[in-house]
């Protein structure tokens, strides 16, 4: 993949969104010019003491500075470690299983070292303080994979360092958003492909942002750099494999995707902390192993409410629809299995054979799972029609693994139309081919089978993979 498109021609002199952040938070906490600010050619345009407004930040919008923005001015009242603490301590409140779960491994400590050495980063509390201003959500997802990422290093027994690292990596991974227009960030409508190469753009942004702070472990910009591959090849910005991976950077990915799952697809509806571990075991080859088990682990030990969402008189129902999708997403599946499969593997085209790895990862995960084996609706028709309770809780955790066949087939559809439209196909057969199938009808999904992902809300943090 190529970098180029995803954020390496960030250049922290050019102003950007992040100004236009700054003016926004200059509305409830002071923000001002702690030095003269010049653009490139030494003509003054903000004066050191004036608040940075929505009038100064006319002058400086998309303008070179000398240096940049962010090394120039100064905040009151930013979050500090103790506010930081503090926050962490609201979220534990808000979700009884997770201050179970804190309290179990008696955190208190760590967590107040983690946030201690927080407070030595001038730089991050500033852009952790913009942050919490302009995307509370996003903040408060940051607490929540910074204390798990904190929690799973922990469990790995690594050096007291690399918690250190991987808690200040998870706090800051989405720091780059930042910078991105929030135009783009906020759009309702479904974004096109440089759309998406501008969002992804942030590991990148964020890397670099951390590299440039004073003192800053090397280890936390390449964990926030890598926060989106997958051992499996199959992310972003490099597609890196497994043994190109950084631990960190792998232990800030789990972290993150449960976060996003959790409170996207689970926690509206009811659904438990517990539910998350079918689609742990759906993704396992996408994350190292070691994390994996670690915190299917925790999970696990931490007594987790067994009880479903799905009311007994309503599962007889509910296991019809769950026939039903199943016999649709075997047939999707098998749709795609039959068109990747007839280009063979010697065609010599590195962005076929990511698609094609992404259906193996698919297909390796549908077979670990067994949902979709010829006597599987057969056991389900036998739990429906004698009434099996001991097993509803079962069928459940089937059915959240097929809402994630259903998800990555759809991301692989999308991924299809990416790279049929981008004209990078070395092949007009196969070009024709595949933009046969990825209309058909079959392949186009309903509206219950997957939601436009919201970029502030990332709705499983993992976005599409663009081929280039």
């Amino acid at each position: 993949m190529n970098t180029n498109l995803l954020g390496s021609n960030y250049d922290p002199l050019q102003t950007d969104a992040y100004t236009l952040h700054l003016a926004e938070v200059n509305n409830t906490r002071q923000v001002i010019a702690s030095d003269d600010i010049y653009n490139s050619q030494g003509l003054l345009l903000v004066k050191k003491g004036a608040p940075i407004t929505a009038m100064a930040t006319r002058a400086i919008i998309n303008i070179k500075l000398l240096h940049p923005i962010e090394k120039c001015i100064t905040i009151n009242d930013e979050i500090d470690g103790a506010q930081l603490q503090k926050d962490f301590i609201a979220v534990m409140h808000e979700d009884d299983i997770l201050q179970s779960i804190h309290d179990r491994y008696n955190l208190n400590l760590l967590l107040h070292d983690q946030c201690l050495s927080y407070q030595g980063y001038p730089l991050l509390r500033q852009k952790i303080t913009v942050l919490a201003e302009r995307m509370p959500e996003t903040y408060s997802r940051s607490l929540y994979c910074a204390w798990l990422a904190m929690l799973i290093a922990k469990e790995m027994r690594l050096p007291e360092q690399d918690i250190n690292a991987v808690f200040l990596g998870a706090l800051a991974h989405d720091i780059g958003m930042l910078h991105i227009n929030p135009d783009i960030l906020n759009a309702s409508s479904a974004l096109t492909a440089e759309e998406w190469r501008q969002i992804q753009a942030h590991v990148v942004i964020g890397q670099k942002i951390l590299a440039s702070m004073q003192g800053m472990p090397s280890q936390v910009s390449l964990a926030v750099l890598e926060h989106h591959e997958r051992c499996d090849g199959t992310g972003y910005p490099t597609g890196k494999v497994e043994s190109e991976l950084s631990l960190l950077g792998q232990i800030i990915a789990l972290a993150d995707s449960v976060i996003a799952v959790y409170h996207n697809r689970f926690k509206p509806y009811g659904r438990s902390w517990r539910d998350v571990i079918p689609v742990i075991q759906m993704n396992n080859q996408a994350y190292f192993y070691r994390n994996y088990e670690v915190l299917v682990t925790i999970l696990r030990r931490s007594e987790l409410p067994q009880l479903g969402v799905v009311v007994g008189d309503e599962m007889p129902d509910f296991i019809e629809k769950f026939i039903h999708q199943q016999s649709d997403m075997k047939s999707r599946f098998k749709r795609f299995e039959k068109l990747l499969l007839s280009f063979g593997f010697t065609h010599g085209d590195r962005k076929l054979h990511a698609l094609q790895n992404v259906f193996f990862h698919i297909a390796t995960a549908i077979n670990g799972s067994g949902i979709f084996q010829d006597n599987y609706a057969e056991w389900l028709e036998q739990v429906k029609q004698q009434c099996l309770t001991t097993a509803y809780r079962e069928v459940e955790d089937a059915y959240l693994m097929l809402e994630e066949v259903s998800f990555h087939l759809q991301r692989l559809s999308r991924m299809i139309q990416l790279y049929t439209a981008s004209g990078n196909c070395k092949d007009s057969a196969i070009q024709l081919a595949l933009e046969a199938e990825v209309n058909e009808k079959e392949f186009q999904p309903s509206a219950a089978d997957v939601q436009e992902p919201h970029i502030d809300a990332k709705h499983d943090d993992r976005e599409i993979v663009i081929i280039e």
